[in-house]
């Protein structure tokens, strides 16, 4: 068996991976949004929106922005017609953001355009290196533990 490492070495080693491939990743994106016209923050808005984050307020809590800057956003999204704003039906005080038919193509092509530039880097993995870091992506993406006052225990982990 190998040498065991404290979970603190490894999440050192996490967060400088991490922080390289979070840029790296950013660079793709803009790389695959550029010819669209479009910035990594407004791809992530309309991936949100198609994914049900349906109202400003609940936009600006998962970007971590202002509602001052989700206004903005939203209205060049509007501008280019790929969203719309409306009158929540049951709640005339909330507005909803929708796609429209525009904005769900806009997706469509935005995927492809990720796809095409995210293929070099993950034809790197194999086939089983894929399906576990899809899992991994999941687990660390799923809501954390309420109490966050929860801290982790030392744990020996193999590398």
């Amino acid at each position: 068996m190998g040498m065991k490492f404290a979970l603190d070495e490894i999440l050192d080693e996490l967060w400088q991976l991490s922080t390289h491939l979070v840029w790296q990743m950013r660079l793709d994106q803009q790389k695959a949004f550029q010819g669209l016209g479009i910035s990594p923050m407004q791809g992530f808005a309309l991936m949100c929106v198609s994914e049900g984050i349906d109202q400003p307020s609940g936009l600006a809590f998962v970007m971590d922005t202002s509602p001052p800057g989700i206004s903005q956003l939203l209205a060049g999204l509007e501008d280019r017609g790929l969203v719309r704003r409306e009158l929540d039906a049951s709640n005339k005080r909330k507005v909803r953001i929708l796609l429209t038919e525009e904005g769900k193509n806009f997706l469509v092509q935005m995927r492809k355009n990720w796809r095409d530039v995210s293929r070099e880097r993950f034809t790197r993995l194999t086939p089983e290196e894929i399906r576990m870091l899809t899992q991994s992506y999941r687990k660390l993406t799923e809501p954390g533990p309420t109490d966050k006052n929860l801290q982790p225990t030392e744990q020996e982990v193999e590398p």
